[in-house]
């Protein structure tokens, strides 16, 4: 049965089951609340629902969107998308010879300019581990929305994004043992209100 769509027993069941489902990803994030969990159906459509949606509300002419250079596609080219269609500008953390963001320029580059900072929580390809709570830190105390692309943390280490102190995070359930096409965006519940419904 449908969730969400009828009053019969199975569709009580299903949504009720569903909704458990939504406490239980909240849970293992460390989410305040379920109502900050929106399923998707992976880190990309998480990343793309943000750059469309938050892009469209609150980038314009001027603005900045940080990133890093060792960005998979799905973290990279909706970003580009969302500078065309604003006029924003993009940025990019670079990398050492060691696979590691060069923190040495992040006060350069991390400015009251930059609108977003989008950066990837485990490299894929790198396996580069990065500072996440460090780097949220230092975007909200400019007041810079953040961004973690979780695909390849959240089934390999604990993940708690309240202590990451970051606005999105997106996950992809098929690499965490769970059937292709399922995956999970959190956001934070006071930005989730300054935008229309999802």
């Amino acid at each position: 049965a449908n969730v969400h769509r009828g009053l019969h027993e199975l569709s009580n069941r299903a949504t009720d089951a569903y909704e458990l489902a939504r406490k239980k990803v909240a849970a293992y994030l460390g989410a305040e609340s379920d109502e900050e969990i929106i399923f998707t159906r992976g880190t990309t459509e998480g990343i793309n629902l943000v750059a469309q949606i938050w892009g469209a509300h609150f980038l314009k002419p001027g603005d900045v969107i940080l990133l890093t250079e060792m960005e998979h596609h799905s973290n990279l080219v909706p970003w580009q998308m969302a500078a065309q269609r604003s006029g924003a500008t993009l940025r990019h953390v670079p990398i050492t010879d060691e696979g590691e963001l060069d923190l040495s320029q992040l006060d350069r580059l991390l400015t009251p300019e930059v609108k977003i900072f989008s950066f990837v929580h485990v490299s894929n390809s790198l396996g580069t581990i990065n500072p996440a709570s460090e780097l949220c830190q230092k975007a909200r105390a400019l007041g810079v929305t953040t961004f973690v692309d979780g695909a390849q943390s959240a089934g390999h280490m604990p993940v708690n994004v309240q202590e990451l102190g970051c606005d999105f995070y997106a996950l992809s359930g098929h690499k965490m043992c769970a059937p292709t096409g399922i995956g999970a965006l959190y956001g934070r519940r006071e930005l989730l209100e300054k935008l229309p419904p999802w």
